[in-house]
């Protein structure tokens, strides 16, 4: 369905200050409830008394217990505010269509070959509250550059010899409502498709991780659809879906405007059918209390019955005040539950476990006794598993054997966040 309504708020011509940019509403494809919309849902105030209480073998930091108390402030006037979700617009503005793409490189071991397409700034509209990008804050517009297309054509017009990974898109949902109505994400794709019809032999691939469903990429803008124009240079894109393993119900107030899991797989199917490769799934986020050895193989079968090869674990890290945010929810389904949630972030001897700016990541040895029970699940299934580069350093520490978990995916040409360097050209498939 197109954008409901559209509104502009200008400035007097006379006025000093700056035009307010056009706002554009829009309806959702997919939309589940927010928390404040949950019946008997309360904010919970979580300090270290609280976790004390609920049984934590070990001294909270002041560090750590002043950072538990912001989060619970900052939680409870999000929740006040109605601020969990960003709401129902979008914004357009321009970007400098001769700056260049920035390379997606969070840790210092990422490969070097990967930009980034981001045709948006500020919030997402799948509102995902664990979000690596916004740690849950989604205050600040969706804000969409309208002219991000001319943006993308000169970069590949200048790596048109090298072999690159353009990942669309990293930072925001590639597939997300204000993409799809403004129809910047189908002029991204027209951008690519007149690429390879001016360079046939070009080397550069498009690398996609997705929440959407096929509603989404059915979506129409000037009589293309997402799933039209993809076709005609599937051979060039890899399409992965973005699944972690927690159960439903929290899934749906996580991920409140993202796809079912079985609408993203079938996704996936569709993609493979036009030619495209898409076989594996990053599999993030890993909410550790919901790592059951049932919810695991539940989770590789439904992923082996819609023809996934390979995913890409990743425990969820994030800042400290964001793990508040994903507590409270817990609490709301799974009070039990809440101690064990934090016992493997907030240890003084955790806190150096960082993988980007302050994001958190569990304690190694948990982790490591958590990937053992994935890798043995994925392999009964035939899938295999690509890893980050900085977890497998940082997991080798505690358990050798991660070294090597990667390498029947290695073997089938992944690398890393799941990049299938088969794709490229055989003479430059290095990553």
């Amino acid at each position: 369905m197109p954008p409901e309504t559209n509104f502009s708020i200008q400035s007097d011509r006379n006025s000093k200050q700056a035009p307010i940019p056009v706002r554009t509403r829009f309806n959702y494809i997919a939309h589940r409830p927010a928390c404040t919309e949950l019946k008997g849902f309360v904010p919970l105030k979580i300090d270290s008394k609280l976790l004390l209480d609920l049984g934590m073998d070990y001294a909270i930091t002041p560090d750590v217990a002043s950072q538990l108390e912001i989060g619970s402030v900052w939680f409870a006037k999000l929740f006040e505010n109605k601020n969990l979700t960003p709401g129902d617009h979008f914004e357009e503005r321009l970007t400098d269509p001769a700056e260049p793409l920035e390379i997606h490189n969070y840790t210092g071991l990422c490969p070097t070959n990967v930009l980034e397409v981001s045709p948006s700034s500020g919030s997402c509209a799948v509102a995902c509250q664990y979000c690596l990008v916004t740690d849950g804050n989604h205050v600040k517009p969706i804000t969409v550059y309208t002219n991000y297309a001319d943006r993308l054509a000169n970069s590949l017009e200048e790596n048109r010899q090298k072999a690159l990974f353009y990942y669309f898109s990293p930072k925001t949902e590639a597939f997300s409502e204000p993409h799809l109505y403004n129809g910047i994400a189908h002029d991204i794709f027209r951008t690519f498709v007149r690429h390879f019809d001016n360079y046939p032999d070009s080397p550069v691939r498009i690398f996609i991780a997705t929440k959407a469903g096929p509603k989404h990429l059915q979506v129409k803008h000037r009589g293309d659809t997402l799933f039209s124009l993809m076709g005609k240079i599937a051979s060039k894109i890899q399409m992965n879906g973005s699944i972690g393993i927690m159960p439903l119900y929290l899934r749906d107030v996580l991920e409140p405007n993202a796809a079912t899991i079985e609408e993203r797989l079938e996704t996936l199917v569709q993609c493979r059918e036009l030619g495209m490769f898409a076989e594996s799934v990053l599999c993030q986020p890993l909410m550790l209390p919901y790592l059951t050895e049932e919810n695991i193989d539940t989770y590789m079968s439904l992923l082996a019955s819609a023809g996934v090869r390979n995913i890409k674990p990743e425990f969820l890290t994030t800042e400290i005040r964001n793990l508040v945010i994903l507590a409270n929810y817990i609490n709301h389904y799974n009070p039990e539950l809440i101690g064990e949630f934090f016992r493997p972030y907030l240890s003084g001897e955790n806190q150096n476990h960082i993988k980007q700016r302050s994001r958190l990541a569990p304690e190694r040895s948990i982790c490591t006794g958590y990937l053992e029970k994935i890798r043995n699940s994925a392999s009964e299934y035939g899938i295999t598993i690509s890893i980050c580069n900085w977890v497998k350093q940082e997991l080798s520490k505690e358990a050798d054997w991660v070294r090597s978990i990667d390498h029947d995916s290695a073997v089938n040409g992944y690398r890393c966040l799941g990049y299938q360097t088969g794709l490229f050209p055989e003479k430059q498939r290095s990553v």
